[in-house]
């Protein structure tokens, strides 16, 4: 394993091992505080621009196995690591994994320190340097801060299907605008019904064709207010409103939360892990939930939507419901994968009021 130098824009130069592709690489980095379900967070889309920071120590220890991906592919741009193993006794080895995705990893690093910089300063552009013989520092701080930050990007257009995709056979019949969706949602989807993914800037005549009996907005990557998105997904998303219900999640939620008047702002760090509490207004319960997003919603007056959820660690809005439609959404994980499984009731719920509503038309 060779040596390398992950930069930070703030100046911070950090040597540690390298492994994986010798290839440097730019990105956002972000840390995810999960013990277990690194494999889900290598291929979940929503980490598309990032660089990712595994908080816990140990990674790789139960081996990498294809059943586990969220994805296709891996999605991360880069991995930092405490201490990797690479000598599992099941599944795929951490580093024939990494070799094999061309992922770029750095391990030996103090993350202990380096999340707390995070935690304090806020997420920032960073560099892997993998060929460090080669390295001119100044020249790469100063590339590094001219750089334009991954969400100025379309990220969600790098991760969304390209076609029309149909999963399963049951009794409703659910279109999925596909932000980069995780595999788990599609999998707790098509146990109600049948699911038809569409790229993410599909318009409503072609959704409309497909007579569905609800619309879920998925998870995914990036600035929820990009151009891009709103010129297509959260336009289609403002006509369909009056139409049919909906369920957004994680970006989805940020999505619909814009159409319906609440502004979305960047979090200083995040929520990344498999371990956050929220709390649920209605009933005053608190549930533990999955969760991967780096910005969030904020709310303004006499707007036609409540405040359903909140998070218990810092107030921000977990959720929200339309006051006068059958339409809800939250920013965390219901499908968990991996992490506690207290709010999988969601999908039976808008599965329920979906075919409920549908019926009544």
């Amino acid at each position: 394993m060779s040596t390398a130098f992950l930069i930070l824009e703030d100046g911070t130069l950090i040597k540690a091992k390298h492994a994986g592709v010798e290839k440097d690489v730019f990105g956002e980095i972000v840390f995810n505080t999960s013990m277990s379900g690194y494999e889900e967070a290598f291929t979940d889309p929503s980490y598309s621009g990032q660089i990712l920071l595994m908080t816990y120590p140990l990674i790789g220890n139960y081996g990498i196995r294809k059943k586990n991906f969220e994805s296709s592919k891996v999605q991360i741009r880069g991995l930092i690591l405490k201490e990797p193993d690479f000598s599992a006794y099941r599944g795929m080895h951490l580093d024939k994994f990494l070799d094999l995705s061309a992922v770029s990893c750095l391990y030996n690093i103090d993350t202990r320190t380096l999340t707390l910089k995070i935690r304090k300063h806020g997420t920032m552009k960073a560099m892997i340097v993998a060929r460090p013989s080669k390295i001119d520092y100044k020249a790469l701080l100063q590339r590094i801060k001219q750089m334009p930050h991954p969400d100025t990007e379309n990220l969600v257009s790098h991760v969304s299907c390209t076609r029309k995709i149909i999963h399963g056979r049951g009794p409703g019949r659910f279109v999925l605008i596909d932000c980069g969706v995780k595999r788990s949602i599609l999998k707790q989807l098509i146990k109600y019904g049948t699911v038809i993914q569409l790229p993410f800037d599909t318009d409503i005549k072609t959704i409309d064709r497909l007579k569905p009996d609800g619309i879920v907005v998925s998870n995914g990557p990036g600035n929820p207010a990009h151009e891009a998105i709103m010129s297509t997904t959260a336009k289609t998303v403002e006509k369909l409103i009056d139409k049919y219900p909906i369920f957004g999640i994680c970006l989805g939620h940020q999505i619909l939360g814009l159409v319906l008047g609440f502004k979305t702002y960047k979090l200083t760090f995040g929520h990344r892990g498999s371990n956050h509490a929220v709390k649920h207004l209605r009933s005053q319960k608190i549930h533990i939930t999955s969760q991967n997003h780096g910005y969030a919603l904020r709310a303004k007056k006499n707007l036609d939507a409540e405040v359903t959820w909140v998070n218990v660690n810092d107030g921000t809005i977990e959720g929200i419901r339309h006051l006068n439609r059958p339409v809800f959404s939250v920013q965390f994980h219901p499908e968990a994968a991996p992490g506690p499984r207290d709010t999988e009731f969601l999908f039976r719920e808008f599965s329920e009021l979906a075919i409920c509503q549908s019926a009544k038309i």
